[in-house]
């Protein structure tokens, strides 16, 4: 009896060292994952940091230099969209499951204004000095998806409610007549101060591809200088830009909506001639052409008035050297800059201007 005590306490002691083992080795594998996969990660991004910084101070920056760098302290949102406004200053939409928000800041990070719990997809600043901003409608009550003008105090001075949160707006932007042009899931709409619908385009619901109207997934209607509405549909699997006349025929459109299967080999992203990935903001320059941004494919593309490919510059390898997360939004600046927001593996955010290099013309 006291022979079996003895050898029952060993074996229990046995167990217990076991466990200890067992606890110290996956302490041991979390601590050594952590330093090969994520301290690489960080310290090439402050090695980085520290570069750029440097070549700032001496007056020197690479080719594909970073005019425009700035970097969010926030890991718990991220820019969901951005303005460069006529100041210098960035608009940013920080959408995220804490602190939401609206803000305007300056490039070395100083909060000049903000507007607290709202999910917002874009934001504009107006003429009159207040801030046009498309709720989604989340986090929290009232659930109210609506398009509102909001003064720099802070107070609510117009807006335009949707009933249902499929509603939830996507872009929009104030008219010289004083309208406001709004972009939904499935639909596009003028609204006077009003409120009333004075002009839309789309169905406002599903409709086969192919259909007069068909819409897919639009993120940005624009009013142009000769009352054309320039309109950017991100679509599901493949999307398109397309220019439209008030009677609602279009002018010209690049992309198809659908996108080519590639080689298993291929590396992505890649452009491809007639095609859009994942066009997410368009502007027209004073040339008459085109500029898109396809964040799907990574690339800037110019098209011509008539709807030609110019040519193409792609952010790809300006990129490489950084641990992106994932990119969020961009818009071109010039046919060969634009403007990227994107999230590190440190989870904090940067919004980054980048001088690309020609990639590939078409007559």
């Amino acid at each position: 009896m006291f022979a079996w005590l003895i050898q029952s306490k060993l074996k229990l002691k046995q167990i217990k060292q076991l466990r200890l083992e067992i606890f110290v080795l996956v302490i041991f594998l979390t601590v050594a994952s952590y330093l090969l996969f994520a301290f690489p990660a960080m310290a090439l991004e402050a090695t980085t940091e520290e570069q750029v910084g440097q070549a700032r101070r001496v007056g020197i920056l690479p080719a594909r230099s970073l005019a425009i760098d700035y970097l969010e302290d926030f890991k718990v949102n991220h820019p969901n969209f951005f303005d460069l406004l006529p100041t210098g200053n960035l608009l940013i939409c920080r959408v995220g499951y804490q602190k939401p928000a609206v803000v305007e800041v300056t490039l070395d990070g100083q909060e000049v204004w903000s507007f607290p719990g709202i999910q917002a997809n874009s934001a504009l600043r107006l003429a009159n000095g207040n801030y046009l901003l498309t709720d989604a409608g989340a986090p929290g009550p009232p659930y109210i998806p609506r398009v509102c003008e909001v003064n720099p105090q802070g107070n609510m001075v117009w807006e335009y409610r949707f009933s249902s949160l499929t509603q939830a707006p996507r872009y929009a932007e104030r008219l010289a007549n004083g309208h406001t042009l709004i972009t939904l899931p499935f639909k596009i709409i003028e609204v006077t101060p009003a409120k009333k619908i004075v002009w839309s385009y789309g169905w406002g619901k599903q409709v086969p591809p192919g259909t007069p109207g068909y819409l897919a997934c639009p993120v940005q209607a624009t009013r142009l200088a000769n009352g054309n509405t320039l309109v950017v549909d991100r679509g599901l699997v493949g999307g398109r830009v397309f220019e439209i006349t008030p009677q609602k025929q279009i002018v010209w459109q690049y992309g198809t909506g659908t996108y080519p299967k590639l080689a298993p080999s291929t590396q992505e992203p890649v452009s491809k001639p007639g095609y859009l990935k994942q066009p997410v903001y368009a502007v027209k320059i004073s040339d008459g052409h085109t500029l898109i941004a396809d964040l799907g494919a990574q690339a800037l593309i110019t098209i011509s008035g008539a709807g030609k490919l110019i040519n193409t510059v792609s952010w790809q390898s300006s990129l490489a050297a950084l641990p992106v997360l994932n990119q969020w939004w961009a818009r071109p600046l010039t046919s060969k800059k634009v403007l990227v927001a994107f999230t590190l593996t440190s989870l904090r955010s940067r919004i980054l201007s980048l001088n690309l290099e020609k990639q590939q013309n078409t007559d």
